[in-house]
């Protein structure tokens, strides 16, 4: 974590985050605080609250929302038992959008996290090569 980092104010906001797209989907979505991670936690948004659905079959699929511990950093996205990148719906991008921003997030999207690490602090993956910025913001270290 970084050595700024308050865990007090940042659990509050996360907690109510949770609550907000709680609120907004009308169902519960869960939550967890991750442990020795990046990520300060994740938010499971249930896939019969969800829009988004896989494309071929159409079955609902769940939303992820996680949080690092880096300067407010937060992604989504949908979970998907294939390979393939599921289709996440507008409506959920912008009521997901809106509550992260109203909770001062910055939101990081998916495509640029999947970009391999190439910052300051390399050391920290050891010897391997496949690290991405999500390995090194909300991934376990």
């Amino acid at each position: 974590m970084p050595r700024d980092f308050d865990p007090a104010p940042a659990q509050g906001r996360f907690a109510r985050l949770a609550e907000r797209l709680s609120e907004t989907y009308g169902y519960p979505c869960d939550s967890e605080m991750a442990q020795d991670s990046a990520s300060l936690g994740s938010i499971w948004i249930p896939a019969e609250a969800s829009r988004s659905r896989q494309k071929r079959t159409r079955i609902p699929l769940s939303l992820i929302v996680n949080v690092s511990k880096f300067g407010g950093l937060a992604t989504y996205g949908a979970s998907s038992p294939s390979d393939q990148k599921p289709y996440v719906h507008p409506d959920d991008r912008q009521r997901i959008e809106y509550a992260l921003s109203g909770l001062g997030y910055l939101v990081v999207p998916e495509h640029i996290l999947a970009t391999p690490y190439d910052g300051p602090n390399g050391w920290v993956f050891g010897p391997t090569a496949d690290a991405t910025w999500f390995t090194r913001f909300f991934d376990y270290l």
